[in-house]
Formats: C-alpha cells, structure tokens, sequence
C-alpha cells in the first residue's frame, strides 16, 4: 500500500446507506440482480410519459418525440423517509443528527418530479391567447371567446397532471429536495444540491469528504434521478437512447437506456467510525474529478484525457496500486464511442504506474447499466452500492445479456469485459474495487472503495495517509472579478449606479423587472472564440456565452496555464428562463392535444379548429427554443462551468451548486475556497448566473407573496412589500493569498472566513433568525477580526418584510451586541433587483468595491435603527474599511455569512 496524498481528504467510512434502483431496494436483492444476469428495466408507464403522444420509433432530431420507451421505474421514494433509513443502517436513531453541524450534499440536475417542469408548461400554455388570435379567423372565435379558451387549456392541462402536481411553488423549487433531508434530520449544517450531470453522485461524496476533514461528525451525501417526459425526449434528441436495450462493452451495444435512482450515505471519518465502534459498510479511499478541457471537439463526444485524469487522481489520493484493484465498476452507458474510449482509458491508467504496480492478470470491468440502465445523477453511487453488493455477496457477476463483447483492446491488455462469473472472498488481500462516472460537458469522477476493513486493516490505512496541511481559515485571494447586471454590462458601472442611487428597473410584458437584456446573436459574429459554430450559439442558453466572455475579464491579469487543474463552480438555479421554454419546447405535443381538445368542444367548424390549432403551435414552435443534440445542455448550469473549463482547457472538476437564492452563491464560494484551502488545486473559477426574468419563476415568487408591487421597492422599511426581479452574473478567479503574492497577482478581496447554517424561515420567508445567528457566529469563529473591526456589514435584504426583521435581529443579537458603536449596514437589492443565484455575488463585489473606496453608498429603505444597527440611507464615507460582512440567504433554508477583506489592489472610481 502506497501512502495516500488526500488533498486534505482523510478516509471516509461509509457508516450507513439506503437506496431505491429498479429492481432492488436491499444489497441482497442488487446482488441477486447483478448474479443472475437480470434485467430490471422495462417500458415507462403511461403516467410518467404518454405513448400516444411522444413515442415514435423514427423520431427525428427537432423533434418533441422519443424513438424508446425504454427505461427503468423507481416506484415513488420519500427522501426524507430514505434518510431515516439511512440512519437506521448507520445505527443510528431518527433525531440522532437533531441540531448537529451535519451538511447535506444532494446530486440532481432535472426538475426534481412532479414540479417544475409541469409549471413550466402550464405557464407557457398561460401565454396561448396570442398565438390563437393570430392563428384563428376573425369570424372563427373573438377575442374574449380565446380568453376564456386559453384559460381553459391551462386548466385541461393541470387536471392532467394529477394529484401527483406540487401546487405549492415553495416546495416545488428543486433545492428544496436537499432541504427536506436537512429538515428530516434537524441538522444546522448547510443543505445543497450538487449538479454534476451523471458525476452529480460522486462530486457529492468528495465535497462530504472535505466538510468531515475540517471537523463535521457526520455528512450527507446522495444523488436523486428521475425520469420524465422532458429527459426522455432530450436523450432521445441526442442520439443517446436505444430501442433495443443496454449492451455495454457489447457487440449489440448502440444506446442506453435511463433509468430512475435514489442513493444516500450516511458518512463518518473512518478515524472516529474506528474510536466510536460505528458501522463500516466501506471505505472510500480516494475520490478525484478532471474536466476534458478543450480537447473535446464537441460536448457530447466521449474524450480520454479527464477520465484518465480523474482515474489517476483517485489513485494516488488513495496511495493504490493498480495491482489491488480486485473490480472497476465503469460508467459503461453501452454506446460505442464511450464504451471505446473507456475502455482506453482503464488500459492506460492500469500501465501508469510502472510494470511493478501492473496487476498479474487483467483487472474485471463491468457495467451495472445492463441490468438496471443508466440512472443519471445517481449512476456514480449506483455503482458504488453495487461494490458493496459484490463485497457481501463474496463474487463477481458473469455477463448480463450472454452477448459477445466487443473488441476494445489490442492483445496484451490489462483490462478484461469478457469475464466470466468468480469467487471474489475476503481474505487477508484487502478487496478494493474503482467506481466511475462520466457526464456530457467533459466531466469525469472516479472513487477507489475498500470493503469494511478489519480494526487491524482500519490502523494501517489511518497511519498510510500522508495529509496535506489543509487549512480550512486559509485566507482565500479574489485575483481577477467581472460582472454584469441590468443597465451595468461591467462592474464599475454598477458601482457608478450605486454611488448615484439608481434603480435598474423598467416594465416589461409581465410587470417591473431588471433585467440583463442577454441575446445570443450578440455572440455569434465571434463564434470561433468558443469554438462553437453561429447556428449553435443560437440554439444555447446565452447565459454560457456571457460566462465565457467574463471569465476571461476576470483573468485577464492572472497567469492561467492551459491543462492545469483548475476547477470550476458555478452558482445557479436550475433552469434559467431559457431552459424553462426548452423544457416547454419538449412537451409542445401534450400543450396541442389539450388545446385541440378544448377547441373541438365549442362545436366550431373541425377544419377551422384545426387551422387555428396548426397556426398557433407553428407559431408558438418558432419562438421557442429548438430542440436539437445539444438541448440537454439549456437546462443544466453545470454544463456553464464546463465551458467555461473548455475556453481555458482547464482540467480540475466543474460542478454547479444551486441553494435557493443568494444563498446558491456563496455556496459555490464556499466549494471554490474548500478546493484551495485542501491545496488540490492552485486556482479556481467561481461563476454566478441567474436569467429568471419569465413567467414561470415570477409566477411562482409572486404567489409565495414575495414580489414587490412598488415601481421603487425598499428594505428594512415598515413600508417594505417585497422586491423586483433582477438578472446578473458574476466570475471571480481566486487562488490562496499566498500564492497570489508569490505571484505577484493583483489581490481585489481576501475571504478572511465563510459561515453557513441551515434552517427552515418562519413566515414563508426567505431568513431563518437561528440560522442566520448561526452563520454569523461560525464565520467569526473561524478568523481572527474582531467585531468592532467590521466597517460594515452587506445584508442579504430581501424587502420581504418579515425576512428583513429576521436578518436584523440574527445581526443585532450577534454583532451588534458585540459592538461599542453602531453597525452601519447596506443593501444592493433596491438598486438591482434580487438576482437569484447572483445576489450573494452582488452582495459581495459591491462589499468590495466598497472597502476600497472607502464610501458606503445609500441603501434605498427606511432608517431602521435598533440592537445597535443602523441602515446607512445617504452615502457614508468610512474612515476605517478594512473588513466587512456579507450574508446571504434563500428559500431554501441555507443561510451564510462571509468575512471579507479588503484588496489592497482594487482600483475604484470615487476612492
């Protein structure tokens, strides 16, 4: 056993697990299915996708249809009750967590069920009176009769939906799927879903991994796939599915087949697992994530360079030799290219270690997808789960269809997948087996797992462990910053707009907003700086394109070799309104069976009706996004991080994080500082991105009753009702402050320290007081500033009026009662608009921007003054800015606060 190198990762045990795939519930039942060679998926019911409707064995790319119906069903699965099932399996009893600093870490990148995409469709069919006015004839249906018409098809709609639509828009937000666990288990700890595509699982466990090296007694870390009409209609769009069935590494292999999935783990350091005589299911040894680059030609083409990357990575954080490795269980979708390339990649990673590291035979790769298909997010720890299954059951499985394999490899190989079942015992070899994923975008995971090691074995991988010295306080450098928000396509005009007073805000089709006025053909005329082709911008979500184009204003200055490992995070929503009518675009053919339907029933003339119902949706199809291979990517935002990694051929991993709001940002600030603060990297890109200006995301917050009715909204004022929408997006690039001297690299800000705390608002609001108190307190726990040191503090300042006393009161019970003279504090939501996933980043540069022009401009609401606070509402000059505070927050029930310094660098007007 080599030592391990971590990256400041001890091991982790995996103290507990519950999972739901098709076909098992239990490690028996999985091993039953994997030894048996069965097959557990089947056809989709008709009430998760409509035959009728959307399957057509010929279905063209363009086309709102599938060529498959093939999939495999989940029955339904309460997270919540699955994590007490987890617990459970850890030994541990449902409250056992209650108040505990315990994060949860939850992989998703779809609409999370019965949801959002439902409300997507409902609120573009909300939207047909226009479309039938200009395809009815004049003396077919007058203008009041297409009113109440279209009405009517929206309430078809909704009625077909079932009881199964989440009416209420609070818990229908997909970050709300990590919070119901968080909530379940009364944890303070922060709750955030992790998007990674098909690497969402194991990006999951590293992050775990992290939060328990700096001293969490327990994390969370799961991945939740669901399947509807929307996937099902975009992998078939992308040439992905086969009608035919999953044959990985096989001769008939030419598609997969996806599938629903649930896995949570319950996880522990293996050190206390071992001093507390905890459950050890397993050990996962090493975790580690590489993007392609830019040596994919395109983003749905299979690439080796990452995952050869991540494999070697996982290896040499666990110190495992490639000669342990008893099994790899591979992402094996059974598509041809990826099969091939994968393959490859197990080939080469198995040689690179030098002939004494070589194992003596070849090493046995399988894929689980041919037994239970592909379940997506969740395929990582699906194959994690199925290790474990191998590790109890004691053997390996034979092939699963009988099929011939294909010839991957030339002789001499040290992979095989023409593997014929074997005993696979404990003994006193310990059994390791890898684990991989891959995702569209260039993202690639792999883990080295260990079966539950004896107290003996558990020692010797306690002492092998060669720790990097992590420093979780590390102060954190911003070296390059760029953004763009409403009337501000930079940040020192949104700093002019903010020293001048002004409001964003102007009226638009469905009420005042701020909005960015974002157009791809902007990005079109230099299509060759994204290596993308004109027509292919225009078919993308333009929120990728702007990140590009800021992220290399913001590194502009910094020194960023192309290959290294650099990661990149992204705050965001899932969703923004463009992938919202992407999502409508798919299911065109259940918005004109229900329109059909209700114009049939007025007994009007059939042809007219038909007329009317072809010139609508035409005219409807053309302003909607188009569908084509690469529509999978407008509903994603971790496919933003991966192409802001392509245009810097950046290799370190790319995930998005989405928690609700501002509180989305500085999660992903949070990650970026975690990934330099274990040294695994040198430098990372930090993104924020929120496009939510639409009917659907508005119609949801203003039935939550947080939408300002003002033209001119306020916070922290008796009058204050809410606030306006606004749009933004930020890019920073921080490295380690000591690193950036060395550098000699311009240092804009310094992250002295981040707090986060979970807990569920009162009111329907948008603060939690404890958590917010308890956000604060950990942040100024964990740096060495005092609180009559802080110039100031950023509010997170919602104007939701009860979320505004919230805040106040978790600010005077904590900082301001530690004070001697009043805390000055501002808001940035009044001038902008609250901004979704960029508000924290909003927050946080105008903080900056702040400190280094020594003047605090005016907070547009009352002058709340109490519990030694006092809301600055004129322009403040401050004599001493060298710290300030910044918090955030959201729906979510996530809550931060982070520590900020000034950058001795940062130029700014009116300093």
């Amino acid at each position: 056993m080599r030592k391990g190198h971590l990256d400041g990762i001890a091991p982790v045990a995996i103290s507990g697990f519950a999972f739901a795939l098709p076909g098992a519930r239990t490690l028996d039942e999985l091993a039953e299915v994997l030894h048996g060679g069965r097959t557990t998926y089947g056809q989709w019911p008709e009430e998760r996708i409509p035959r009728a409707l959307y399957l057509d064995p010929t279905a063209a790319v363009g086309a709102a249809r599938t060529s498959t119906m093939l999939g495999g069903v989940v029955g339904a699965c309460d997270l919540p009750e699955m994590a007490r099932q987890a617990l459970a399996s850890a030994g541990l009893t449902p409250g056992a967590l209650s108040g505990q600093p315990v994060p949860v870490f939850l992989a998703h990148s779809r609409g999370g069920g019965h949801g959002l995409y439902d409300a997507a469709v409902l609120a573009v069919a909300e939207q047909l009176q226009p479309y039938l006015v200009h395809g009815a004839h004049p003396n077919e249906f007058s203008h009041q009769e297409l009113t109440g018409l279209t009405r009517e098809v929206r309430q078809s709609l909704r009625e077909s939906f079932g009881p199964e639509f989440v009416e209420d828009p609070r818990k229908r937000a997909t970050h709300r799927l990590a919070s119901s666990i968080a909530e379940a288990l009364g944890a303070t700890e922060k709750a955030l879903l992790v998007d990674g595509n098909c690497t969402g699982g194991l990006a999951a466990i590293e992050l775990a991994a992290r939060e328990l090296t700096k001293g969490a007694p327990w994390a969370i870390a799961g991945a939740l796939s669901y399947v509807d009409t929307v996937n099902q209609v975009l992998y078939s769009n992308s040439r992905l599915l086969s009608s035919e069935g999953c044959f990985p590494f096989a001769q008939k292999g030419n598609g997969t087949v996806i599938s629903d999935g649930v896995v949570l783990l319950v996880l522990t350091s293996l050190e206390r697992a071992v001093q507390e005589r905890l459950p050890i299911h397993g050990v996962i040894r090493g975790v580690g994530g590489a993007n392609d680059g830019s040596a994919e030609a395109y983003m749905l083409v299979p690439n080796p360079r990452g995952h050869g990357l991540a494999v070697r990575r996982a290896l040499d954080q666990a110190g495992v030799e490639p000669r342990e490795l008893g099994v790899i269980l591979a992402h094996g979708t059974g598509t041809r290219a990826g099969d091939a390339v994968e393959a490859k990649v197990f080939d080469r990673a198995l040689k690179a270690h030098g002939e004494e590291a070589q194992p003596r035979s070849p090493v046995p790769v399988m894929s689980i997808k041919g037994n239970l298909g592909h379940a997506k997010e969740a395929s990582g720890l699906a194959n994690l789960i199925a290790l474990l299954a191998l590790f109890e059951s004691g053997g390996l499985p034979g092939p699963v269809h009988g099929d011939k394999p294909r010839s991957l490899l030339e002789p001499g190989g040290l992979i095989e997948v023409e593997k014929t079942a074997r005993p696979w015992p404990a003994g006193e070899q310990p059994r390791i087996g890898g684990v991989s994923a891959i995702a569209s975008g260039g993202q690639n995971y792999h883990a080295v797992v260990e079966d539950r090691p004896s107290p003996a074995r558990a020692q010797a991988l306690l002492r092998g462990v060669r720790r990097s010295p992590a420093r979780s306080d590390e102060p954190i450098a911003i070296v390059g910053m760029a953004g763009a928000f409403a009337d501000a396509p930079d940040l020192t005009t949104l700093w002019t707009n903010l020293l001048h007073g002004r409001r964003a805000f102007r009226r638009l089709p469905f009420g005042l907003g701020a909005p960015l006025d974002l157009d791809a053909a902007r990005f079109t005329g230099s299509a060759s700086q994204y290596d993308e082709r004109p027509a292919d911008i225009l078919r993308h979500d333009p929120l990728h394109y702007l990140l590009v184009d800021l992220a290399r204003s913001a590194a502009a200055k910094v020194s960023m070799e192309r290959g290294s490992n650099v990661p990149v995070v992204v705050s965001a929503e899932h969703c923004s309104e463009y992938g919202l009518r992407q999502v409508a675009a798919a299911r065109l053919p259940e918005i004109e069976e229900h329109l059909q339907r209700v114009l049939r029933e007025t007994g009007k003339d059939p042809k007219g009706v038909a007329r009317t119902v072809r010139a609508a949706m035409k005219r409807l199809s053309n302003e909607l996004p188009e569908l084509w291979a690469g529509s999978l990517f407008n509903l994603s935002p971790s496919f933003m991080a991966a192409r802001i990694a392509r245009a810097f051929d950046l290799t370190g991993p790319t995930c998005a994080i989405e928690a609700g709001g501002a509180a989305a940002s500085l999660g992903g600030l949070e990650v970026a500082c975690g990934r330099l603060a274990s040294r695994e990297a040198d430098a990372v890109f930090w993104a924020t991105a929120d496009m939510r200006l639409g009917v659907t995301r508005l119609a949801d917050e203003g039935a939550q009753g947080l939408l300002s009715h003002r033209d001119a909204p306020t916070v922290f004022d008796a009058a204050s009702d809410g606030y306006l929408p606004g749009e933004g997006a930020t890019v920073c690039v921080l490295r380690r402050l000591s690193d950036a001297r060395e550098r000699a690299e311009p240092v804009l800000g310094i992250i002295r320290a981040v707090g986060s705390a979970f807990g569920t608002p009162d009111d329907h609001g948008l603060v939690s007081e404890p958590a917010m108190s308890l956000a604060i307190r950990r942040a100024w726990s964990r740096c060495d500033v005092s609180a009559d040191a802080l110039a100031f503090v950023e509010c997170f300042g919602s104007g939701h009026h009860a979320s505004d006393r919230a805040e106040l009161a978790a600010l005077g019970r904590t900082l301001g009662t530690a004070r001697a003279r009043p805390l000055p504090l501002g808001a940035i939501t009044p001038n902008i608009g609250h901004t979704g996933a960029a508000a924290g980043a909003a927050s946080l540069l105008k903080a900056l921007f702040t400190l280094a022009a020594k003047r605090l401009p005016a907070t547009l609401g009352g002058s709340a003054e109490a519990d030694n606070l006092r809301v600055v509402t004129e322009p403040q000059d401050l004599k001493e800015a060298r710290f300030a505070g910044v918090n955030a927050a959201g729906s979510g029930g996530t809550h931060y606060h982070v520590v900020l310094e000034a950058g001795p660098d940062l130029q700014v007007p009116g300093a």
